[in-house]
């Protein structure tokens, strides 16, 4: 990525890679202390980063706004002891998207990222020593399958997936009965891709045998250059939002009539437009002109595949819905529709069964501060390797090992999310985290 950067960066731009951690963190829990402990084997990058950042006007940090991003940036922030360093977030690798990434480069606090980084190992530690309770990655997994987090997927007795207009509340076991279809249709439309929603299509499509490969081939798709043009096929393929950035939807629209026809492109009152807050917008192609067929010749077959459902689905997500889905109605739920989205239903004796997705569970997990969209491949194929859960197509479910801490799941919740908002306290001490999690 360092080096795609530096060959479309203006000539003023030098770039250098961490390799990851170059400084190992360390913490100590009596003192509340933590420390950057360097790599002996990173020496070589230490001493040129300390003499490029010397002859430069600015030092930018681009890393994820994850708390390993948030680490690496801190260290070498510490390292270089230079108030004036700013944190940034790729968005791409062509030429506009390293613009933005200078462009929108800003000054950091590095004692509130520090506050955040040791409350984060505080609550970790006390977490851990809280006596007969599972990691913070289980209890996580636990809450999910519990009624702490409302429900808009469900499966009905042949397997389907259907969906609800709104999330609902309701008892994970429970059967909820159709009424027959009422006189309104739903339109659905794809929403902007992120990783967790993209990882579970290519799984449903069966593009690979497991989540981890999946991201693998994400990843190298992000880094491939075209042979031609050496320009980046799609946007950096990390990330956690269901929006783009204004100007993205701006671009967006002049490429869509180019390549569309017949289909109208999304009003501004329906579009998902990325905040200020959002580090990285969702997944699309740089250039919708770029159709899959044009590039086929440049790709591998796996990555191809990958590449035509970024540009398929989001050709979907810029566009006017068109599809109308028979709706239902619960008699326990009056005021919620419910649609099947991949094969339209007319039966009205179905009872539809609360479920989890892949791309749910991702997002789930990221809200409670136990899971990056950076890593969620990788940490999936572990947790069903060691039967926390199983994955079935779409569908997660409780694994033999998860199976024993469900009841408590709406517990964890409640305290995972407590200790979340606690994160940026200066005051925080071991004695509050013991309160919560007691």
């Amino acid at each position: 990525i360092a080096r795609i950067i530096q060959r479309n960066a203006t000539t003023s731009v030098y770039v250098i890679s961490t390799n990851g951690y170059a400084w190992k963190p360390t913490y100590d829990a009596k003192k509340h202390h933590l420390q950057a402990v360097a790599d002996p084997d990173q020496i070589g990058f230490r001493k040129e980063l300390k003499q490029q950042a010397s002859w430069a006007g600015n030092v930018i940090i681009a890393t994820d706004p994850d708390p390993s991003g948030d680490f690496i940036a801190w260290s070498v922030h510490k390292f270089l002891k230079d108030p004036s360093v700013k944190r940034s977030f790729i968005q791409h690798l062509g030429k506009r998207g390293i613009e933005r990434l200078i462009s929108k480069a800003e000054v950091f606090k590095p004692n509130l990222m520090e506050q955040r980084l040791k409350n984060r190992s505080l609550i970790r530690y006390q977490w851990k020593k809280s006596g007969n309770r599972p990691s913070m990655d289980v209890a996580a997994l636990a809450s999910i399958f519990s009624d702490h987090f409302p429900f808009r997927n469900f499966q009905d007795q042949s397997g389907k997936l259907w969906r609800s207009n709104r999330p609902i509340r309701c008892n994970p076991n429970e059967w909820i009965p159709l009424k027959d279809q009422i006189n309104e249709s739903e339109y659905h439309t794809p929403e902007p891709l992120s990783t967790f929603d993209l990882l579970q299509l290519a799984i449903e499509k069966q593009l690979y045998s497991s989540l981890g490969n999946a991201q693998e081939s994400l990843q190298q798709l992000f880094t491939h250059l075209l042979d031609f043009s050496e320009n980046s096929l799609i946007s950096y393929p990390r990330t956690a939002a269901n929006s783009f950035f204004s100007e993205t939807w701006s671009e967006l629209q002049k490429q869509f009539y180019k390549v569309q026809t017949g289909d109208e492109f999304k009003p501004m009152f329906i579009r998902n437009i990325a905040g200020s807050d959002v580090a990285h917008e969702s997944i699309y192609p740089l250039d919708l002109g770029l159709t899959p067929k044009k590039v086929s010749g440049e790709l591998l077959s796996t990555l191809h595949d990958l590449y035509k459902l970024i540009h398929e689905q989001t050709l979907k997500a810029i566009s006017v819905p068109k599809e109308k889905f028979n709706a239902y109605q619960s008699p326990f739920h009056p005021d919620v529709n419910f649609y099947c989205p991949d094969s339209d239903s007319d039966s009205s004796s179905t009872e539809l069964m609360p479920v989890r997705t892949i791309a749910e569970t991702g997002y789930i997990l990221n809200s409670l501060g136990v899971q990056s969209p950076s890593s969620f491949g990788k940490a999936m194929d572990r947790r069903q390797d060691q039967n926390h859960l199983h994955i079935k197509g779409r569908f997660v479910t409780p694994g033999k090992y998860l199976t024993p801490y469900l009841n408590n799941g709406p517990e964890y919740a409640e305290e995972i999310g407590k200790l979340n908002t606690l994160s940026a306290n200066p005051d925080l001490t071991s004695e509050t985290i013991r309160t919560i999690i007691s």
